[in-house]
């Protein structure tokens, strides 16, 4: 039967849709809303930053105990609670009068969002919806998910424009709790099946931090996060920095999200061609050259190249996550797993924006984000190919 087939299309078109709203709504659209905040309130560009970099540390630590409840009561659960503190969280965020409350209500509402409703769950809930194609499910998820930043980005600049910041994320919080009670009743997996007792969060550690091809990914993942949350954050911000308006500058980031796909639908010959280890280090070269681009990019062609050298690299790296994960670690721990590295890559990523805010008060320069996002995703290319050929070379020994 092809792999088509076995594939679980209706729930992975759900998780698809849950994957764009609740990355878009706050993930994706605080870049778009950061100047319009600054702007009105007076805040301090490192307090506003430091509220989403709080947020990313909350999914951090979060993630790994989202993974674990997905592996041990199934994904249903896990979307109903994301839905509720996320939603309560944004809500208050948007009616925040002081730094305070935002800083609260940002990091209760992304870090809900994230640890309960990001990737390692729902890649994790995709490949046990369609246990004989794991890598298709994964690949499909994810050109769903491409469409979060083409969709979320030019969608916040409409609404920012039109309405203001705080209207603005009442309404897509309110799409992002919409989409994962969608995925909560429409998309729900069971437990992972597998008998006997299931290792604990100390041996999920130890085990992706075995010497070789596992410590090199986690040590890549880590870098990763790094390069991803600082652009994420600062694209727009530089772009309008260099002299594009928020508006053409925001469609530039999102045709950079929609560039994705350019990552994600050749996915699948890439890796049959030089294996997920080759692809790792494709899509960490482009990441790299996209944020060396991003630096000087104050006109439309130069924006737009930026968009395709890093949606290139950001598209393919989300689903090679999954699929290395697959490749190297136990079935019956993979939502843990992802989990952690979801931990992983956003306690280091959290850094970045946050560095980059401070630097930006400072120096009144935010080109250094770019700087820091381009400079990470190099060294993640780099430690990977270097622990890949030391592993094989240790394996012809």
């Amino acid at each position: 039967m092809p792999s088509e087939e076995r594939v679980n299309h209706k729930t992975i078109a759900l998780l698809g849709i849950e994957t764009i709203c609740v990355y878009g709504a706050w993930w994706y659209s605080f870049g778009v809303l950061l100047d319009p905040i600054l702007s009105d309130t007076g805040w301090s560009e490192t307090a506003v930053a430091g509220a989403f970099s709080a947020g990313v540390v909350v999914i951090g630590v979060g993630s790994i105990f989202g993974g674990r409840l997905l592996d041990r009561l199934g994904s249903r659960p896990v979307f109903v609670v994301a839905a509720l503190i996320g939603g309560v969280g944004l809500t208050a965020t948007s009616y925040a009068t002081n730094t305070g409350v935002f800083f609260v209500g940002t990091a209760t509402s992304l870090g809900a969002f994230g640890a309960l409703g990001f990737y390692h769950v729902t890649m994790t809930t995709a490949v046990r919806s369609s246990p004989a194609a794991p890598t298709k499910a994964i690949s499909v998820l994810t050109v769903w998910g491409a469409l979060a930043s083409a969709i979320y980005l030019p969608f916040a600049a409409f609404l920012v424009e039109r309405t203001d910041w705080r209207v603005s994320i009442r309404v897509l919080g309110a799409t992002a709790v919409a989409s994962l009670l969608l995925a909560a009743f429409g998309a729900s997996v069971p437990p992972d099946p597998t008998p006997g007792p299931r290792p604990t969060l100390r041996d999920v550690a130890a085990d992706t931090w075995r010497p070789g091809r596992a410590r090199g990914f986690t040590i890549t993942v880590a870098l990763a996060g790094i390069s991803f949350t600082t652009l994420l954050v600062y694209q727009v911000p530089v772009m309008v920095a260099a002299g594009l308006p928020l508006t053409t500058a925001a469609t530039a980031a999102a045709v950079r999200g929609f560039c994705q796909l350019l990552g994600r639908v050749p996915l699948s010959p890439l890796v049959a061609k030089v294996g997920s280890e080759g692809a790792v280090i494709a899509a960490m070269s482009a990441l790299a050259a996209g944020g060396f681009i991003l630096i000087v990019a104050g006109t439309t062609p130069v924006a737009l190249l930026f968009a395709v050298v890093a949606g290139f690299g950001i598209g393919a790296w989300s689903p090679l996550q999954g699929i290395r994960a697959n490749e190297l670690f136990k079935s019956n721990t993979l939502g843990a797993t992802m989990g952690l590295f979801t931990t992983v890559s956003s306690t280091a990523g959290a850094l970045g924006p946050v560095l980059a805010g401070f630097i930006a008060d400072t120096t009144g320069e935010r080109r250094w984000g770019a700087v820091m996002s381009a400079g990470a995703a190099l060294a993640a290319a780099i430690v990977f190919a270097l622990t890949q050929f030391r592993a094989e070379n240790s394996s012809h020994h």
